[in-house]
């Protein structure tokens, strides 16, 4: 049998959760996925009664992959650019801590860059990113790209993880760049009420 009231209450919270990560795609479109996927394998779902636990790990499946699918055709229709990371580590190791280059660090509207690569990133942006980051993970990336300290394995495997939040909040941006240039594409400001004048 199947649950729609219990399948629609699960997949609503994984969806928001898998938004979070994923900004710029919806929750609601998440959910509508999720459910979709429910209902074209409904023989499947009628015959077992899985757990919610068990529901949240199917659910957050089909929601990542939608969502990841989601942000693969916005970055190509857009020819936004998605960042590795091993380019953020070279932005960390040849451009960050280097004070000469924050001397001319560029206010948001200069439009001046690091290109480190072949890969243009303002300054700004990364240090958004490296500002966000949980303590233990900024100090990481400082001893070992400022301080330039060896580092303990544990230390390494704590760097190659603050390195990926680093380049997920910068793709990030992109995504919400892309998002907000496609939201506002028309000639002019939109006014509320403007037909009401």
């Amino acid at each position: 049998m199947m649950h729609w009231t219990r399948y629609m209450k699960i997949a609503a919270a994984v969806a928001r959760k898998i938004a979070e990560e994923y900004p710029g795609i919806s929750p609601e479109d998440i959910q509508q996925e999720i459910l979709l996927q429910v209902a074209e394998r409904k023989k499947h779902y009628e015959s077992i009664d899985y757990p919610d636990g068990q529901l949240r790990k199917n659910f957050h499946r089909f929601g990542v992959q939608y969502a990841g699918r989601e942000r693969y055709a916005t970055l190509h229709r857009d020819s936004a650019y998605v960042y590795t990371p091993s380019e953020v580590r070279h932005l960390f190791d040849r451009a960050f801590f280097r004070p000469e280059l924050w001397e001319k660090v560029p206010v948001k509207d200069d439009g001046n860059s690091v290109t480190a690569g072949g890969v243009v990133v303002a300054l700004w942006d990364l240090d958004a990113a490296y500002s966000a980051l949980p303590a233990g993970d900024a100090e990481v990336i400082a001893k070992r790209f400022d301080s330039e300290e060896p580092l303990t394995g544990s230390e390494q495997v704590r760097l190659t993880r603050a390195i990926e939040k680093v380049t997920r909040a910068l793709n990030n941006r992109v995504i919400l760049k892309a998002s907000a240039a496609r939201a506002h594409s028309g000639p002019g400001s939109r006014r509320v009420g403007a037909l009401a004048d």
